[in-house]
């Protein structure tokens, strides 16, 4: 062995370096793939939503209050991480600004260090009598307006996408 080391010896210094460096690689690639199978899938982006948690019965009493709008339809709120969407279809005659009011107005159930955590996103659909599958099923197209706007935390207005027809 004493023979193979001092005839060999760059061979042996370079193969130990390699060898290091490949455990060390190793170490990093499985502690990088333990470290996110464990870690939160929104990192810490909901640090603190537990000072500002929306509960499933204030999701019902918001959903109770805007059915109870003028010339709403339905609504359905969901909560994803730090985000609300509202899904709100309206009825026939209803105005784009009719269901962007109804939409501005859906703010009030939350108090400002809420509207500062959470962002809002509206999706404002006005029925012409038929849902997207009819219209297409039957093949005819349908009339539907479809409205989204969108809120960040913190923001003051509510930006609005183009009014175009589904």
């Amino acid at each position: 062995m004493k023979k193979f080391y001092k005839e060999n010896r760059v061979f042996v210094i370079l193969m130990g370096i390699a060898l290091v460096c490949i455990a060390i690689i190793a170490w990093m690639f499985v502690n990088y793939i333990i470290h996110s199978s464990t870690s939160n899938r929104y990192g810490n982006r909901l640090d603190g939503i537990k000072d500002v948690e929306i509960k499933d019965d204030k999701i019902t009493e918001m959903e109770t209050s805007i059915l109870g709008m003028n010339k709403v339809q339905d609504v359905k709120i969901n909560l994803h991480g730090k985000i609300v969407y509202f899904n709100i279809s309206f009825e026939k005659e209803t105005t784009i600004e009719e269901a962007q009011n109804v939409s501005i107005s859906c703010m009030e159930f939350f108090e400002e260090d809420y509207l500062n955590f959470y962002d809002l996103q509206f999706l404002a659909t006005i029925e012409d009598g038929k849902t997207v599958t009819e219209g297409s099923e039957d093949g005819e197209e349908t009339k539907d307006l479809a409205i989204i706007g969108y809120r960040k935390a913190g923001a003051t207005t509510i930006t609005w996408s183009n009014n175009t027809k589904k």
